[in-house]
């Protein structure tokens, strides 16, 4: 990396999203840190995202347009065209606050300048939080083992790394692509974390995880597995725990449907669930799956 070149890069993949990205160019634009560049990858939107580009002058702020490819596609592409030493990644509808890499550049530094890191992010609105997930253990390497606490906001890898390991571009993972992408980070490589919030996952109607299928949920997960595993690390370090990371895929599926109001085909992976692993229900998710299915 030549002396010219930012420390970290943040890649903004973004579909169709362009009033979001009038709201989040400004503010990525305004961070408190200097030794950065923002890289936003248009994956074919429709819309007039190109247009909104146009309105923002700035010599670390880059565009790309590409054909749709999906996320994974997207940030692929970004990470391509970076040139920090670090990647984070930010959807175009989430927001960092003001301090989040200044934090980040602190904690990477006290930490030894790891391969792989996460920060602390909030979910909830524009204007309100709903809750804050920033006690994600240090140096765990299950930590995938229940599900995805990592937020691709929060993520701080090394180029080096991602360009060794990078996204699954499969279009029917979308979805599931990071926490197969995390999966094998955590196998290959010490996850370390910092307790720092630096950004906020915003809850909105069309966020694209929403509405899904039952299908699409089930193919999903089956090629997450599938592809994780793949990786002999991953063998190596999750083996032992597949039973109990299927009994949360099938908690993850029960879940959606049950809010979907399907509550027969929820049972079902309820059933499922715990013929892998029965303390999988003992969760916060499994008492939000049993309040949904009882009530009537």
């Amino acid at each position: 990396m030549s002396t010219t070149d930012p420390f970290i890069s943040i890649v903004v993949p973004s579909y169709n999203r362009a009033g979001f990205l009038d709201r989040n160019i400004p503010a990525l634009l305004q961070l408190q840190y200097d030794n950065y560049e923002v890289i936003v990858v248009d994956d074919g939107s429709t819309d007039d995202t190109a247009a909104v580009f146009e309105k923002y002058k700035a010599p670390n702020l880059h565009y790309y347009k590409k054909e749709n490819g999906e996320r994974a596609a997207a940030r692929n592409y970004g990470v391509a065209r970076a040139h920090g030493e670090y990647i984070t990644f930010v959807d175009s509808d989430d927001e960092l606050y003001p301090d989040a890499l200044k934090l980040a550049a602190v904690a990477l530094r006290e930490k030894g300048y790891p391969s792989f890191m996460h920060m602390g992010y909030d979910i909830g609105t524009v204007d309100k939080v709903n809750k804050t997930i920033n006690k994600i253990k240090d140096n765990d390497p299950l930590i995938m083992v229940i599900g995805n606490p990592l937020s691709c906001m929060g993520v701080f890898v090394k180029r080096e790394v991602f360009e060794k390991h990078r996204f699954n571009e499969d279009r029917k993972l979308s979805g599931s692509e990071d926490w197969e992408f995390w999966t094998r980070l955590a196998a290959n490589y010490n996850l370390r974390t910092d307790d720092h919030v630096i950004g906020r996952l915003i809850e909105h109607d069309s966020r694209s995880v929403i509405s899904i299928s039952e299908e699409t949920l089930v193919r999903r997960m089956t090629l997450a597995m599938q592809y994780a595993f793949e990786d002999p690390a991953v063998q190596r370090i999750y083996g032992k725990h597949k039973d109990t990371m299927m009994a949360h895929w099938f908690t993850y599926v029960a879940l959606h449907l049950a809010m979907d109001g399907l509550k027969k085909r929820a049972w079902y992976f309820v059933s499922q669930a715990m013929k892998e692993d029965a303390t999988a229900l003992i969760t916060k998710r499994g008492l939000v799956i049993m309040k949904l299915l009882l009530l009537k």
